[in-house]
């Protein structure tokens, strides 16, 4: 009588234990299910009053600390978000979403290289089977894009760690991580500027522009890149010059430093002083093309046309495909009356680049000073096919009766 006794109480005791295990979970459902629909409502201080008893009865609930984590960060309260994200990796060290949302935290509070540490282990932990909305960022904590940690994300990771590179002023680095992330997935818009700034903060500045162009044919309308490319245009933004001035100052300037500065100085109109920096970067960098090329662009400004040229011969010395060299060179040698020299350049333009259409463009133009004119005609007809409207101008003039 006794054991049967202790058994139908053994038999109660692991009814109710079951019982309660099930309405703890099923009441873990309904808390976090109110929350994420606060949360996807935008209502983040409702959020946080829904979890917060949840997770003082159950510490060590990863998705809750998560989603709490995500609602402070609303409300920018980044310590208690990073608190919240600290838990939940010490009980889950490889959690992806959880080192992908620390990552972020700790960018948003300029912890950039533990932030790096965050995304390299990102990158490396295992594919997680979670549907979760993730969100990426601008630097200035804006969301640019949504996304789910299901697939490997991997690019994701590397343009993080790119935004964490150029905030600690290595754009080299920012420039590898930001290419393995256009490796991935190259129609992200937010990738190319980034990529922009990085370059034009070495003072890369043709690398910029294509990379801030890329940027705006994906999206025509996207701020930051608009706001980038007309930088560089003008010689770069002022955090560059900012720090190239310091570096001068310091005497710790080198080839690099004088070509951004002199960039500048040429972009803002300062011809002398830009030629004094184009100089002083040759003699510390005889090698580098972009030097003599834009030393070139001033020269042929101040219509000093010998110069111009030869600088230009040089930079095709260094660089010898580049149609774009060709192309100065060329409206150099026209300015100065060197037609037969221009028309070969402007012809080794469009052999290099056959859909170049201002290539073709020059090529008539100086055909119809040399008085060729049934030749200038059928190459500038070649330029209006490729959209060269200053062709059609031309050819207006000159071809209607031939």
């Amino acid at each position: 009588m006794g054991k049967s006794f202790l058994n139908y109480a053994f038999i109660f005791m692991l009814s109710v234990g079951f019982y309660q295990l099930g309405f703890s979970q099923n009441q873990r459902e309904i808390t976090l299910e109110k929350a994420q629909n606060s949360l996807d409502q935008t209502n983040w201080l409702e959020a946080k009053a829904i979890l917060d008893p949840w997770i003082q009865s159950y510490p060590k609930d990863t998705t809750a600390l998560f989603l709490r984590g995500q609602a402070s960060q609303k409300l920018d309260e980044w310590e208690a978000a990073l608190s919240d994200l600290n838990t939940l990796l010490t009980i889950s060290p490889k959690n992806r979403e959880g080192l992908f949302e620390r990552g972020r935290i700790r960018y948003q509070l300029n912890q950039f290289e533990p932030a790096m540490d965050d995304f390299y282990a990102y990158i490396q932990a295992p594919i997680g089977e979670t549907n979760r909305v993730m969100y990426q960022i601008s630097p200035n904590g804006g969301v640019t894009g949504v996304t789910t940690l299901q697939s490997t994300n991997e690019d994701l990771g590397y343009y993080h760690l790119g935004l964490c590179a150029i905030a600690l002023e290595d754009y080299e680095l920012a420039i590898d991580y930001l290419s393995a992330a256009l490796e991935i997935r190259d129609d992200d818009p937010d990738f190319y500027t980034q990529l922009g700034i990085a370059f034009g903060r070495l003072g890369e500045n043709i690398q910029a522009i294509q990379a801030f162009e890329a940027a705006l044919l994906l999206d025509p309308n996207h701020l930051r890149a608009k706001e980038g490319l007309a930088n560089v245009q003008t010689g770069g933004d002022q955090v560059l010059i900012a720090q190239l001035e310091q570096t001068i100052a310091d005497s710790a300037a080198n080839s690099q430093t004088y070509k951004q500065r002199g960039f500048y100085r040429m972009s803002h109109q300062e011809n002398e002083s830009a030629i004094s920096d184009f100089d002083q970067a040759i003699a510390l960098d005889s090698m580098d093309v972009e030097n003599y090329y834009y030393r070139g662009l001033i020269y042929s400004r101040l219509k000093e046309w010998e110069k111009s040229e030869d600088d230009y011969s040089r930079a095709l010395e260094l660089s010898p495909q580049d149609p774009e060299i060709y192309l100065a060179r060329g409206q150099t040698r026209y300015r100065n009356a060197k037609l037969s020299e221009a028309f070969a350049d402007f012809t080794q333009v469009v052999s290099l680049d056959p859909e170049h259409a201002s290539g073709y463009y020059h090529q008539g133009i100086t055909l119809q000073r040399m008085g060729k004119i049934k030749e200038a005609c059928l190459v500038l007809q070649r330029s209006i096919d490729l959209g060269m409207e200053a062709a059609q101008t031309v050819f207006d003039k000159i071809c209607s009766g031939n």
